[in-house]
């Protein structure tokens, strides 16, 4: 069956779809017989219904059915701990059907401690690009994702247009070419350590030397994935450096979907439409 009940082929959505494999995954690794599965087999069913989990988070929920299987999947059991995106997706598409501003965010409170924290802008002509120092501190990433959650970044820019000036804070003190090339070679270097470990090693699976290594492997990769993030959510300092971002983006994410996918493309468009206007 490939949709949820009470859903026909000809109406599933995107959501039904990815729900659907979800679904199936899970069932196939809980159907899995405790004893006589061996790790393996249960690891690659493991990855499976992460991956699909992971789709399904991703999806565009079109619906409060669709939220509701959201919330009852990262809510499994009253000591569930989901994770920030799993949160973030469930808010966001209750945002989306409950749409207009937020009735409990405060844009001045955040825009406050947001300067206090190390954050900072760029407003130029009335275009106005939120920046970060990298690395973010606990407290400046979890109001980063309060505003992404809220979807409240036309107020906060609209506050920060009406006070009339540019702001200098922690995160502008880097000049933009010098901080952008830090950027750029400190994912090159991330690149470059995951590269050269990913070389086969010949470890037998379940050994301590292929779980050391997979452990590496994992920790590098988060290290490049994490490089990458800084890489593009940072303003562009003029065109060759967006044309490089883009280049990187292309190659890194080889069109594979991307947990902040929807940040980078926003940002890569404020760069293209800032840089635009100053040629112009």
């Amino acid at each position: 069956m490939n949709a949820p009940t009470n859903i026909s082929a000809r109406e599933q959505s995107a959501f039904d779809r990815a729900l659907a494999e979800y679904l199936r995954a899970r069932n196939s690794l809980n159907a899995m017989p405790v004893e006589t599965t061996n790790q393996e087999d249960e690891l690659i069913a493991m990855d499976a219904m992460a991956a699909a989990e992971e789709r399904l988070f991703k999806a565009d929920a079109k619906s409060i059915e669709d939220v509701r299987a959201l919330a009852e999947i990262a809510w499994q059991e009253p000591a569930s701990t989901p994770s920030d995106d799993m949160v973030a997706a469930v808010l966001v598409a209750l945002r989306k059907l409950a749409p207009g501003q937020s009735r409990t965010f405060d844009a001045k409170t955040w825009l406050r401690y947001f300067v206090e924290h190390g954050g900072g802008w760029i407003n130029q002509d009335g275009k106005v690009a939120l920046v970060s120092p990298v690395p973010a501190g606990e407290t400046l990433q979890g109001l980063l994702w309060e505003l992404r959650t809220r979807g409240e970044d036309d107020q906060v820019k609209a506050l920060i247009i009406a006070k009339g000036e540019p702001l200098s804070s922690d995160a502008l003190h880097v000049p933009a070419q010098e901080e952008w090339k830090r950027l750029r070679r400190d994912y090159g270097t991330a690149k470059a350590a995951l590269n050269a470990h990913t070389e086969p090693k010949g470890y037998a699976f379940g050994s301590a030397e292929n779980d050391a290594h997979e452990a590496e492997t994992e920790r590098l990769a988060n290290a490049q994935a994490d490089a990458f993030d800084a890489l593009m959510l940072h303003p562009a300092p003029d065109l060759p450096a967006l044309a490089d971002k883009l280049a990187v983006h292309s190659s890194f994410l080889q069109g594979d979907n991307w947990h902040k996918g929807a940040e980078i493309a926003e940002q890569l468009a404020a760069d293209a439409a800032r840089l635009l206007a100053e040629e112009a």
